[in-house]
């Protein structure tokens, strides 16, 4: 519907190699609502009408993935409200023609946080309700998408592992999947035999060594976490099947992993004890902070998209957080804590396996009883 260009067909089929893996899209727009896309003549581009079209005008919109906002506008002689998301690894979605736009540049966004409403602003809407989307990949590296005509950035979207906008002149039917943040899962690893479990399943067999220190990490973003190790004594990390980072980390050093900068993408660090420092790649997350003893978590703790460091503290029972007490009075000496979204909320909260009791706790509530052994080791994350 929107007054822009065809694509030309070499352009619908040609996509270079990305900077990382398409992150896990949903359809934006909230859980269960129904939608029609039509590519008309500008695939892979979208124009978007709620079922029934009249429901168009107004319609909430929601992130389709966590990451940054770059752009927010209004351009009345043009495409009217815009808004754009960097999801990090050179991702990018486009967000064309809107009603009102919810954020701002610098906003960090989760999956299905509100951005705006639906709507027919801007010259180039024809005077029509609709969403004009477009997903993009930045293959020039300046830092945006090119967006509103034929280029070589826009790519086919995909919501749900389903790929749309193949070729012009087309229509799909969708019931949008972008159902929040996922409720995260536990598990365990045990190091006497080297298998992984969660309630009720095997995750993976025979794998890991004793003295590994365990992660989960969606290091692919593929809106999964991988069950990964730290192998302290080669300084090695691996994931099933390859060796993600060499010659990184020390002895002593206890792993966490998080979304440092609230872009979508995750990575891994270190607790030096020893030195009371955070090292990510590449960088120091702190320094100073932390005593001999405490037990290194990461989570969002307040919603905006970012993972911070904590550490729960056995000796206390208390969990804190640079600048703050996060908990206190909660946890005893031999607690192993882990850190989850537990109610889709997207906010992360302190958890413990509790080996002398076999028993899994939150705050306010047993997760599970009399599941786990003795020498095991938790993991949490959306576990693949």
């Amino acid at each position: 519907m929107s007054t822009i260009a065809a694509v030309p067909a070499v352009l619908l089929t040609v996509l270079a190699p990305e900077a990382s893996a398409r992150p896990n899209f949903q359809a934006p727009f909230p859980c269960g609502t129904a939608i029609r896309a039509e590519s008309f003549g500008h695939a892979p581009a979208l124009d978007i009408f709620r079922n029934p079209t009249s429901a168009t005008e107004g319609a909430q919109l929601v992130a389709p993935a966590p990451g940054v906002v770059n752009q927010s506008y209004s351009n009345p002689a043009g495409a009217g409200n815009i808004i754009q998301i960097d999801h990090g690894g050179g991702w990018f979605t486009t967000y064309i023609h809107l009603q009102s736009r919810a954020v701002g540049v610098g906003h960090r966004v989760v999956r299905g946080t509100t951005i705006g409403r639906v709507g027919h602003t801007g010259e180039t809407s024809n005077g029509v309700p609709h969403l004009h989307f477009e997903m993009a990949v930045d293959r020039n590296g300046d830092g945006q998408a090119e967006w509103g005509y034929a280029n070589n950035e826009r790519t086919t979207p995909v919501f749900n592992g389903v790929t749309y906008g193949q070729s012009n002149s087309q229509t799909w039917q969708i019931t949008s999947r972008n159902c929040g943040t996922a409720v995260d899962e536990f598990g365990v690893f045990r190091p006497s035999t080297g298998d992984w479990f969660a309630p009720g399943r095997t995750i993976a067999s025979n794998w890991g060594e004793p003295g590994d220190l365990p992660f989960a990490a969606d290091l692919n973003r593929d809106g999964y976490d991988e069950i990964g190790v730290f192998r302290p004594s080669a300084g090695t990390w691996h994931t099933p099947g390859r060796v993600v980072y060499s010659n990184w980390g020390e002895p002593g050093d206890l792993p966490v992993t998080g979304d440092w900068d609230g872009n979508g993408i995750t990575d891994v660090a270190v607790f030096r004890p020893s030195a009371k420092t955070w090292f990510a790649r590449g960088r120091v997350l702190a320094e100073n902070w932390g005593e001999p003893g405490d037990r290194p978590v990461a989570g969002d703790w307040n919603g905006d998209g970012a993972d911070e460091i904590g550490v729960f503290r056995p000796s206390t029972g208390n969990w804190h957080i640079p600048g703050r007490v996060l908990l206190s009075n909660w946890g005893e000496p031999g607690d192993r804590p882990f850190v989850g979204d537990w109610n889709a909320d997207g906010r992360d909260e302190p958890a413990v396996f509790r080996p002398s009791t076999k028993t899994w706790h939150r705050v306010g509530v047993i997760m599970q009883s009399n599941w786990g052994e003795a020498g095991d080791l938790p993991v949490a994350g959306n576990l693949s």
